[in-house]
């Protein structure tokens, strides 16, 4: 009977187990590379995401409380994050949960929020933040600057560790261009035979370094002229050539398909596309 008795107080406590102890979580973080000019007047701005997936048993609750710190790097100082060259410069810049950038993300201050299941055994949430490399900072030797930063998840309902996750900074001076902003769709609509031209534009943003030539140009495609459903088109850039001062630079492509065309669609409406590439040179 004494040893019934022990069972039974083992079974009940087992069964009093807190019922998020079976999620699993695990946090992710794009890293971040920009191009900067120390000469600029601008603070350099460039936005990260995290991710945050986690798992549960049916048995377990359906939401989760989490918060996500950001620790301050590997080289530190001042008050700031750092990226530190092979030859042991640096640049100041800091991480900051909100558009306005008053608000850092390190230390106590925290992403915080409710991750819900529903009925589902598996859940997902998203978020960004802003990087700054700041204006106007002494200029070092033209470089690849860089720092890891961890982030670590945590259950708020018991301070926790769910995950911890590092990710790169990289902060490039050399002479060095991006597409800043990549050129989202050009949609065009087209009447079969209409007489007017159908219009289309998108647009873009390059960064450079500063006093950097560069030059940009769309792909030829084959064949060409390029033409989707039987309509010829084209597409042309706004500016070909331009010189980098280290801030985003913004472009357009203009696209057209000239009046008078048939097409080939056997329905009352039809839709198709083509890829094309974006290359900038320097």
């Amino acid at each position: 009977m004494k040893t019934f008795g022990r069972l039974a107080a083992l079974l009940l406590a087992f069964a009093a187990a807190p019922s998020f102890a079976a999620i699993t979580c695990n946090v992710t973080v794009t890293a971040i590379t920009t191009v900067y000019s120390p000469t600029v007047a601008t603070d350099n701005v460039s936005t990260g995401q995290y991710t945050i997936s986690c798992t549960r048993l049916a048995t377990d609750a359906n939401s989760l409380a989490w918060s996500l710190a950001a620790d301050n790097g590997q080289q530190s100082g001042g008050g700031n994050n750092r990226v530190q060259s092979a030859a042991g410069n640096r640049y100041a810049y800091d991480l900051y949960i909100d558009p306005a950038h008053t608000t850092k993300w390190q230390g106590g201050t925290r992403f915080t929020g409710t991750l819900s299941f529903g009925a589902s055994l598996s859940a997902s949430v998203t978020g960004s933040f802003d990087l700054v490399v700041f204006k106007s900072q002494t200029v070092q030797p033209a470089s690849t600057y860089n720092d890891i930063v961890t982030v670590t998840l945590r259950n708020t309902a018991n301070n926790n560790t769910l995950d911890t996750s590092p990710f790169t900074v990289t902060v490039i001076t050399t002479n060095s261009c991006q597409i800043s902003t990549p050129p989202p769709d050009i949609i065009f609509t087209y009447t079969s035979f209409q007489a007017a031209a159908a219009t289309a534009s998108t647009s873009f943003s390059v960064r450079c370094t500063t006093a950097l030539p560069y030059s940009m140009a769309l792909d030829t495609p084959v064949p060409f002229p390029p033409s989707i459903l039987g309509l010829t088109y084209s597409l042309t850039l706004s500016q070909s050539n331009a010189t980098g001062n280290g801030l985003p630079q913004a472009y357009s492509i203009n696209g057209s398909i000239g009046g008078g065309q048939a097409g080939q669609c056997a329905t009352a409406t039809c839709s198709g596309s083509q890829a094309r590439t974006l290359t900038v040179s320097y």
